[in-house]
């Protein structure tokens, strides 16, 4: 109680503040009567003429959803499930891919860097909602359009948005939870006249341990973040423009618990920086458009692993007491149950450059698109590591090695070409042909890979797209593509060597591209009160890059041992032959009727993998069928209004190999730090759920704005598939937003 009282006192005091500073003066969201995207074609499209399944998430979108993190926004968006392994971290799974698999941009600047981690990961959540104006989601491959990685799809974030008003301003906010007793506050201030502009802002978030559903709580959740960010635009004419952006974030003591019932937790530290410079440049005539930009992106990641001496049967009691050793062990020796500590440090430093040149023909009805781009990273890597054992027990020894070779390298250059031409156009109807490809190029370097030695590899590939639109008026289109997927293996999958967190990892430079043959095939219906979407795709793999299990005597005889490796399983990552994936995305929104408007979205994805052993199984961590339902009341002023919505997902009872030795999936509760394959038995997978939720906000004017939630209003105990923590339980989410 004394927290939830802070809290609000805090909340209020923070409006007081910024109305009682000056005069307030209106700056509401200018209301979008069209709505735009580029990702689709780096063209800037009306989102009803997109030819793919592209979803876009609002600037009003991520204010009304409230979410923790830029992953939490973005769960309620058509195709996308949200993993989070824990708190501070978030991986969105897009047609079935995690990780790697899906491409990163801001503002068209590749994220992904070649240290990302293979499988469920945090990079997206270093990306604070307060620095961002919108997301695109494409579903399917962008590897045309955006390089390797694109498997899965693409999630590009656009910055904060500059305000419409000359002078100085400034906007602000507050938002507290109640389910783990968070605040978060964030503030830009502005100034900028007929040529020039001017941002910085920033954000702090703190978030307590999370109360999940039915009271119960979840250990080490709590963490804290911050973020900051300057833009500046130069006006060099009225067609051209010098921008420099600089988005930075930080993360603290992020704890993952997964593995706390075998004794074993790890914090995660992260800082990010990412930049760029930016000229961007208009034109008539054949030549439509210049663009330029050279970007710099600093990763640096601190994980502390602790290794507890745990009981056959730990009990929660044996969990605490493990936390509490390890507490300690930060500051001086650490006392039972402790046995085991490291620390683990990977820095990545990573310049790019891009150009893109855009041409309109025969009145445009003829454009073309053509680029370059080129990214390269540099790896720094140390680890520590104490123990109770030996002469130089709990004395921290330097390795030779952290979890990549330092000085490791890995470089990407990429050329691509899209061609849309309109081959037909009446007063009603418009058919469009449209396709491109891109050359690539990638190449890594790393010595002293143990078990390896030197390692160097360079991978060529080519992709490329075609599609057919039809569009009828502004009322109907139908769409057919096939595009294609590749991403080369980075150094992660390559290089890495150690504890990964639910696996011990072993290296395979020997490891090929994967690539993906999609087609697709979809229509919007855009009507006066019904506005439709429906797409469905088959995906055919090839060289997946997979994940197998090895025998004892296999990492024995890499010169491992069963000290550096506990009893997690020992995995490397292989080329299988095939995979094969096929799903559906829908959604419907219909009204407004007496100012209600009901709406619904669902996806439903299946993958199966043809191994190198002769065998299929399911691939890892398919998502369930999943979707969102809602009913919304807008008044007329659109001054508020009040939507009631449900979350739900199926059952996913088909799992990959690898995901039954999981414990966030197949954890034996009656045995914790056990799977269900220890015990003995078949893993039951992880039940379907539904929530009920309640939001609705209101404008004081139109410089004011306070949005309120109560989400899982049943206090339901669920957890989303794969994921590490259970999701909140029962709670109030309360925002305040101010500008003047």
């Amino acid at each position: 109680m004394y927290y939830l009282q802070m809290q609000i006192r805090w909340v209020w005091l923070l409006w007081a503040m910024m109305v009682l500073t000056g005069s307030v003066r209106a700056e509401a969201d200018s209301e979008q009567v069209e709505e735009f995207v580029i990702t689709a074609k780096r063209e800037q499209e009306h989102t009803f003429e997109v030819d793919r399944s592209l979803h876009l998430v609002s600037s009003e979108n991520l204010i009304e959803s409230q979410g923790q993190s830029l992953p939490e926004s973005l769960q309620e968006s058509c195709g996308v499930f949200v993993q989070q392994t824990n708190r501070g971290g978030g991986a969105p799974i897009l047609r079935g891919m995690i990780g790697p698999q899906n491409l990163i941009l801001i503002d068209g600047i590749r994220f992904n860097n070649s240290s990302f981690r293979t499988g469920p990961n945090q990079y997206l959540a270093l990306i604070d909602p307060s620095s961002v104006d919108r997301v695109e989601i494409l579903l399917g491959p962008g590897s045309v359009m955006y390089g390797s990685d694109a498997l899965g799809g693409v999630v590009q974030v656009f910055p904060v948005a500059w305000p419409e008003k000359m002078g100085a301003g400034l906007r602000g906010g507050s938002r507290f939870a109640s389910p783990d007793l968070s605040t978060r506050v964030w503030a830009d201030g502005y100034w900028q006249n007929q040529d020039a502009q001017l941002m910085v802002g920033g954000a702090f978030g703190n978030f307590e341990s999370l109360r999940a559903g039915q009271g119960r709580e979840q250990a080490i959740s709590d963490y804290q973040n911050g973020a900051w960010r300057a833009r500046a635009r130069y006006f060099l004419s009225e067609h051209s423009q010098l921008g420099l952006t600089y988005l930075g974030a930080r993360v603290r003591h992020a704890g993952r618990a997964d593995r706390l019932y075998e004794g074993r937790y790890r914090f995660y530290d992260n800082d990010d920086d990412f930049a760029y410079l930016d000229w961007n440049s208009q034109f008539e005539g054949h030549l439509r458009q210049v663009r330029m930009a050279v970007s710099f992106h600093r990763s640096h990641e601190r994980v502390d692993g602790y290794r507890c001496l745990m009981d056959q049967d730990p009990s929660a009691i044996d969990a605490v007491a493990c936390l509490a050793a390890g507490d300690l062990g930060k500051e001086q020796m650490p006392l039972a149950p402790l046995h085991q500590q490291q620390i683990t440090a990977d820095t990545v430093l990573s310049p790019g450059a891009l150009a893109m040149v855009k041409f309109g023909f025969l009145d445009q009805r003829l454009r073309l698109t053509t680029g370059v781009e080129a990214y390269y990273d540099q790896v720094e890597s140390d680890k520590q590591q104490r123990s109770g054992d030996g002469e130089l027990a709990w004395q921290w020894q330097d390795s030779d090695r952290g979890n990549f070779s330092d000085g490791s390298s890995y470089r990407s250059l990429g050329w691509y070409a899209l061609l849309d031409a309109v081959i037909a156009a009446g007063k009603t109807q418009v058919l469009i042909l449209g396709g491109g490809a891109r050359l690539s190029n990638f190449a890594a370097a790393a010595d002293d890979v143990p078990g390896i030695g030197e390692v160097s590899y360079a991978h060529s590939g080519i992709v490329t797209m075609a599609g057919i639109r039809y569009l009828y008026q502004d009322q109907a289109m139908a769409y057919a593509n096939f595009s294609q997927g590749f991403r080369a293996p980075n150094l992660q999958e390559t290089t890495v060597l150690g504890d990964t967190g639910s696996k011990f990892e072993v290296p395979n430079a020997d490891l090929s591209p994967e690539q993906s043959n999609t087609l697709e095939i979809g229509a919007r219906l855009n009507l006066q009160s019904i506005q439709a979407f429906l797409s469905a795709h088959v995906s055919f793999l090839k060289d997946v890059i997979d994940e197998r299990i090895l025998t004892e005597n296999e990492w024995r005889a890499m010169g491992l041992d069963l000290v550096g490796i506990g009893d997690k399983p020992v995995v490397q990552r292989v080329n299988n032959l095939s995979g094969l994936y096929w799903g559906m995305e829908a959604s419907l929104s219909a009204g407004p009727w007496a100012n209600l408007r009901p709406w619904l979205r669902v996806a439903w994805i299946r993958g199966e993998i043809d191994s190198a052993d002769g065998l299929t199984y399911p691939a890892r961590r398919i998502p369930p069928w999943m979707g969102t339902l809602g009913l919304r009341y807008q008044n007329p002023t659109e001054e508020f209004y009040v939507e009631l919505f449900s979350r739900f997902a199926g059952p996913q009872e088909k799992l990959h190999p690898a995901d039954e030795q999981d414990l966030r999936i197949c954890e034996d509760p009656a045995n914790r730090g056990d799977s269900y394959a220890d015990s003995g038995q078949r893993c039951p997978g992880t039940p379907g759920w539904i929530t009920l939720n309640l939001r609705g906000g209101v404008r004081c004017g139109k410089a004011l704005r306070l949005e309120i939630s109560a989400t899982n209003l049943t206090d339901k105990l669920y957890r989303m598939h794969g994921s590490g923590v259970e999701a909140p339980g029962i709670g109030v989410s309360l925002s305040l937003m101010a500008s003047y």
